[in-house]
């Protein structure tokens, strides 16, 4: 099976979704948000988080990336054949 990165695009989908559910400009900061929610889940650097929330155009890679290898079924759900 050739390399995607759809899973990873999730992953940052992800993140950005919790940050934007806790982020208020006139209250926290990123690293706030980072050092409270963010860490203590995904386990990843100050650096690598503010890289996440940089990226540009997030959804608009992910429907590309789901589009060329297509939508998989959830993984929980196995099959038998």
């Amino acid at each position: 099976m050739p390399y995607n990165r759809v899973n990873i695009l999730r992953h940052y989908r992800a993140i950005v979704e919790e940050t934007k559910q806790h982020y208020d400009p006139d209250v926290t900061t990123y690293k706030g948000v980072w050092r409270k929610y963010i860490y203590p889940v995904y386990h990843i650097s100050y650096s690598r988080y503010m890289t996440i929330i940089s990226t540009p155009k997030l959804e608009s890679l992910l429907e590309a990336e789901e589009k060329k290898h297509g939508k998989w079924k959830d993984p929980a759900q196995g099959s038998l054949f």
